[in-house]
C-alpha cells in the first residue's frame, strides 16, 4: 500500500453518480483510477474535562448514516465535481470499515479539493447514533447520543496528483473526545435523566446536543487518503 498524502474530513446501496466534467477519453481500454470513502470513529475510551471528579466515558455503539459525498475540484481551469450517495447505516466501530461512495476519476493534478461527506437522517435512522457509560468513583450512568439534524464534514487539500496505476480510498475518521470537547464531568453530572439514561439530543439535555453538533460541523477531522497500486 502506497500512501499518497493526506486530508483534513459499508456496502453501497442504490448508488447515484454526477459530473460537472467527465473524462474526455473514450477508449474502454484505458483504466481509470477508482476513488472511495470509508468512515470510522476512534478513542472510544476516554476521561472527562477535568473536574473536581475524575471520571470517563466509554462508547460501545457509533453509528452513522452518510448521505452524499462530494467530490469538489479544479484541474487546469476546469472545475470538477463528482457525487454518490448512499442509504446504508455505517458501524463506525466495525472491525473491517464498510465502503461508500465508489467512482471513477480521471487521472492528473487536482488542486483546491474541497471532500465533503454529509450525513442526514433516513427516516427513523438518526444522523448519528453513539451509546455508551459515563462513570465517576460513585456513579456509571449510560448516556447515548441522537443527532437528527443534516451534518457536514469537509476537508481541503492542494496540488493532488492521481495516477492510472492504483486505487484510492479515503479514510475520514471521527475523533469521539473531540466531538465532546467543552462536555464537562460536572454538566453530565447535571444533566436530565431519561428513564435513568443520559439521553443527549435535539429534545433532551439541548445544551450538550448543540456542543455536539457544533464540533462535528466545525473541528478538525482527520482523512488519510491512500493508493494501492493495481
Amino acid at each position: 500500500m502506497k500512501r499518497s498524502f493526506l486530508l483534513s474530513t459499508a456496502v453501497v446501496f442504490g448508488l447515484l453518480f454526477t459530473a460537472c466534467k467527465k473524462n474526455s477519453d473514450s477508449n474502454p481500454s484505458v483504466t481509470q483510477p477508482g476513488v472511495s470513502y470509508q468512515l470510522v470513529a476512534s478513542n472510544t475510551s476516554y476521561a472527562m474535562a477535568k473536574t473536581a471528579a475524575s471520571a470517563d466515558i466509554v462508547w460501545t455503539t457509533a453509528m452513522a448514516n452518510p448521505d452524499v459525498v462530494k467530490f469538489d475540484a479544479t484541474q487546469g481551469n476546469v472545475q470538477i465535481e463528482y457525487r454518490s450517495t448512499n442509504n446504508a447505516q455505517i458501524d463506525l466501530l466495525s472491525p473491517v470499515a464498510l465502503t461508500f461512495g465508489a467512482f471513477t476519476l480521471p487521472s492528473g493534478t487536482y488542486d483546491n479539493i474541497s471532500l465533503k461527506i454529509d450525513l442526514d437522517r433516513n427516516g427513523s435512522v438518526p444522523t448519528l447514533q453513539l451509546n455508551g457509560q459515563f462513570t465517576t468513583a460513585t456513579v456509571s450512568l449510560p448516556v447515548s447520543v441522537q443527532v437528527l439534524e443534516s451534518v457536514e464534514l469537509q476537508t481541503e487539500q492542494h496540488n493532488v496528483t492521481i495516477t492510472n496505476d492504483s486505487a484510492y480510498l479515503a479514510v475520514t475518521t471521527i475523533d469521539l473526545p473531540t466531538i465532546t470537547s467543552g462536555i464537562t464531568t460536572a454538566m453530565l453530572l447535571d444533566a436530565q435523566l431519561t428513564a435513568g439514561t443520559i439521553v443527549i439530543s435535539s429534545d433532551s439535555n439541548h445544551d450538550l446536543y448543540k456542543l455536539i453538533v457544533d464540533n462535528l460541523r466545525n473541528k478538525h477531522h482527520y482523512c488519510e487518503f491512500e493508493g494501492h497500486r493495481h
